[in-house]
C-alpha cells in the first residue's frame, strides 16, 4: 500500500526544515520522557491545588482569635477561604 496525501505532505515538510524520520525515532523516546514528566508534574499541582482549595481543614483558635491552619494567619469567622493563602476553611468540622 503506497503513503497516503497526509504522509506525503508531512515528508515534504520535514524536508523543508531538513528533519528526517530516522532522527524523529531517535529522538522519540526522549520526547516520551518529557512528556510523562510533564504530565506528572501537573498531577501533583492538581493534587496540591485540591488540596488547598477543596478539602478543608478547621481553623485553629489562639487567643481567642481563628487563625488558618496552613498559613497560620488571621481568619474571619464562617469565611470558606483564607484570604492569604487560599485554604478551604471547615468551620463544621
Amino acid at each position: 500500500m503506497g503513503a497516503g496525501k497526509w504522509e506525503l505532505e508531512i515528508d515534504a515538510v520535514l524536508l523543508k526544515f531538513g528533519v528526517t524520520r530516522e532522527s524523529l525515532q531517535e529522538n522519540a523516546a526522549e520526547e516520551l520522557a518529557s512528556s510523562l514528566q510533564d504530565y506528572h508534574d501537573l498531577a501533583q499541582q492538581y493534587s496540591d491545588m485540591m488540596t488547598r482549595f477543596c478539602y478543608e481543614d478547621k481553623p485553629v483558635r489562639r487567643s481567642g482569635v481563628w487563625c488558618c491552619p496552613k498559613c497560620g494567619k488571621r481568619v474571619q469567622y464562617n469565611h470558606t477561604h483564607c484570604h492569604w493563602c487560599g485554604k478551604k476553611m471547615g468551620w463544621r468540622q
